[in-house]
């Protein structure tokens, strides 16, 4: 591995002294450009470090995990390289950056925006008084179904208390008139024997 990053290195280096030789103009303009993408990726991460932060700080403790687990440094390494994405975060740019025309765009959107939106709650607190109305009708009304509910369920209850209480004094009169009967029968028996 070792080996193969060193050959790397070394034919990368082979490859711009041969670009620089044969076309310098070219290649010194090509530099300047990774220059200065460079340094724009550099003030990126200087003006907004935290992501950058944070992906080393995860890298680091994923490796420091795998490594604890028992597996080689360079296993955890490449477990903690497929598992951390570094995601750019877009900065706001400043007022003196955007464009007079956007800026006059964003704020005619923004403008019919609110204009829309004002329309519809106006036309919403239009219409709601009614249905307010509404509301508190139908409040009463069925507040009075429940009562009138609740009046006939009390009724319903005492009914059927009623009718419970006849049915257990029926229930008692029926077991006393058979245990009379069966008395009844006893008797005419014993006296059947008599005559």
């Amino acid at each position: 591995m070792k080996r193969l990053a060193l050959f790397t290195v070394f034919l990368l280096a082979a490859a711009a002294g041969t670009g620089y030789a044969t076309y310098p103009d070219e290649f010194m303009r090509y530099a300047g450009m990774a220059e200065q993408a460079g340094l724009r990726v550099w003030g990126s991460i200087e003006a907004y470090p935290v992501p950058v932060l944070l992906a080393l700080g995860t890298f680091l403790l994923t490796v420091i995990y795998h490594k604890a687990k028992g597996k080689t440094l360079r296993e955890s390494v490449e477990v903690a390289a497929t598992r951390v994405t570094v995601v750019s975060v877009p900065t706001k740019a400043t007022e003196e950056d955007e464009n007079p025309v956007v800026k006059r765009a964003q704020a005619r959107a923004t403008r019919t925006q609110l204009v829309t939106d004002q329309i519809g709650l106006q036309n919403r607190l239009r219409k709601l008084p009614e249905e307010l109305l509404k509301a508190e009708k139908e409040t009463c009304y069925t507040e009075q179904a429940v009562a009138e509910a609740e009046e006939k369920l009390v009724t319903k209850r005492q009914a059927h208390e009623a009718a419970t209480e006849r049915l257990e004094a029926l229930r008692k009169e029926l077991a006393a008139g058979d245990a009379e009967l069966a008395a009844i029968d006893a008797e005419l028996k014993k006296l059947s024997e008599l005559v």
